[in-house]
């Protein structure tokens, strides 16, 4: 039903979650012969809610919540005061076993045909056992690692530094809190909030004006290093001064006891975007060491692997789920290996995993700064059986195709980016015909159409193991083990 005279208000019953994990019901509106479909966030399936209606997107209506009139089950209070406005997170009002189970089901449901396709080997009695029960994260708060922020201000200047707020275009929400960092994180924003404050510089605008863009923190969780990044403007026009620097140094280094602040690396970062041509980064240590380290502790014996993080470098954001993470991968393989190529290899995080079951172990990486940190990473772990090619990894398998035999190698790891494998390296992956591939995703729907490829050119899925890597988000890491028959 709906207010009389306006349509504005409506009582909307929520069927189910949307892939970004907003609530979905349908309502009759007039003038309609089909129910619309309305999306609110924050709601759940179960609720029965008063929501007010707003704009039509995409074939939906979107909705803000007005008012929980039944709540769903599964719902209860977030532990932060920003829910629902943030958009850093949209589970957090649902409880914890439920947000597992919604994600398990997502999973079956997007995966389980492509069990179907073919006969899993012996050694599984049935697709249940294929499919795996997800991971959950054991302490689901305080577990990034890794967070940016964004500066923002409106027509009269009021600044606003934090994130996005969830359904909008942009718009940015003062941070005041946050459960998915350690307590660090909100004490360095607020003294760059207060510096910021005082220093008149401008945040960045689509106009290509402004100074500060955005803020982005790191911290070790084993080891408590520190990191800043403030990325700012590369119009000329609008420069940082020697005590724009100066200051923002001693707001970040008022954050950590002095015994600590050697441990606190502090980096300017200069964004350069003209249009027409790619955009370029420029990094300018201004404070304390050039990296940070973090250990992580593989497998039931609790290998320890230290490895330098550099602040472009990729480092996965949860390190305790990291550490389930690899280690599930591993045991996966378990057997020992001739040789293995490592895909996308980052720091070489998955290489340095995998070395002891290889007698070779090659990892193809495009980016700069994490071959920097893998080869040091490398010497660190005191890994031998290691060598690391920088490059784009569809033209580098290209090459060198010429000379290996295809069906030799034994194993490919694959850890892409969200977008997954483009055209080129997919082709390259099915040109070496590797015995076995274990592909792990952050995006398991662009990984489950990777994977419908792979096993229409003769390989099978085994194992598929889910990872709540990003407990309160809808986002999910799978690892997907197939074997060529």
């Amino acid at each position: 039903m709906t207010k009389p005279g306006f349509f504005q208000e409506a009582i909307l019953q929520i069927e189910r979650l949307s892939l970004k994990a907003r609530g979905l019901g349908h309502i009759h509106l007039p003038n309609q012969t089909e129910p619309a479909k309305i999306e609110v966030i924050s709601g759940l399936p179960g609720d029965l809610l008063l929501v007010e209606l707003g704009k039509r997107r995409k074939g939906s209506i979107s909705a803000a919540l007005k008012q929980v009139l039944s709540p769903a089950p599964e719902r209860i209070a977030p532990r932060c005061r920003h829910v629902p406005l943030c958009g850093g997170c949209s589970l957090q009002q649902m409880d914890y076993a439920a947000q597992l189970a919604w994600k398990q089901e997502y999973i079956e449901k997007l995966f389980r045909p492509l069990f179907n396709l073919k006969t899993a080997v012996s050694g599984f009695k049935s697709q249940n056992d294929c499919l795996h029960p997800i991971l959950p994260c054991d302490e689901p708060w305080m577990y990034r690692n890794k967070m940016e922020f964004s500066f923002s201000q409106n027509k009269s200047g009021i600044h606003f530094l934090g994130l996005v707020i969830a359904g909008s275009k942009g718009r940015v929400m003062d941070l005041e809190e946050c459960h998915l960092v350690s307590p660090w994180f909100v004490k360095a924003l607020q003294a760059v909030r207060k510096w910021w404050d005082g220093s008149g510089l401008g945040a960045y605008r689509l106009d290509n004006t402004g100074h500060l863009r955005t803020l982005t923190l790191r911290e070790g969780q084993r080891t408590k290093d520190k990191m800043a990044i403030l990325t700012v403007s590369g119009n000329p026009a609008f420069p940082l001064s020697q005590d724009d620097l100066d200051s923002f140094v001693q707001a970040l280094k008022s954050t950590v006891p002095a015994r600590q602040v050697e441990r606190l690396g502090l980096f300017l970062r200069v964004q350069q975007a003209s249009k027409g041509l790619p955009t370029q980064f420029y990094e300018m240590l201004l404070w304390g060491p050039d990296h940070i380290l973090e250990t992580l502790y593989i497998g039931e014996e609790k290998r320890a692997l230290t490895f330098q993080i550099s602040p472009s470098a990729f480092f996965q954001p949860n390190t305790r789920q990291a550490e389930k993470l690899f280690s599930s991968a591993l045991q996966m393989i378990g057997s020992p290996k001739e040789e293995i190529f490592d895909l996308y290899a980052g720091t070489a995080t998955l290489s340095m995993v995998f070395a002891p079951l290889a007698k070779k172990i090659t990892a193809i990486e495009l980016n700069p700064y994490a071959c920097f940190d893998a080869e040091s990473n490398k010497a660190r772990n005191k890994i031998d059986n290691l060598v690391i090619h920088r490059g784009d990894v569809g033209e580098t398998l290209a090459r060198w195709q010429k000379d290996r035999e295809p069906g030799s190698l034994e194993l490919v790891l694959l850890d892409p980016p969200r977008a997954g494998l483009d055209n080129t390296a997919l082709t390259q992956v099915l040109n070496l015909s590797a015995k076995e591939i274990l592909y792990i995703s952050c995006n398991p729907a662009v990984q489950a159409q990777n994977l419908a490829v792979l096993i229409a050119s003769g390989y099978s899925l085994l194992q598929l193991q889910p990872v709540d890597q990003f407990p309160h988000t809808p986002h999910i890491e799978t690892i997907a083990f197939l074997k060529k028959l």
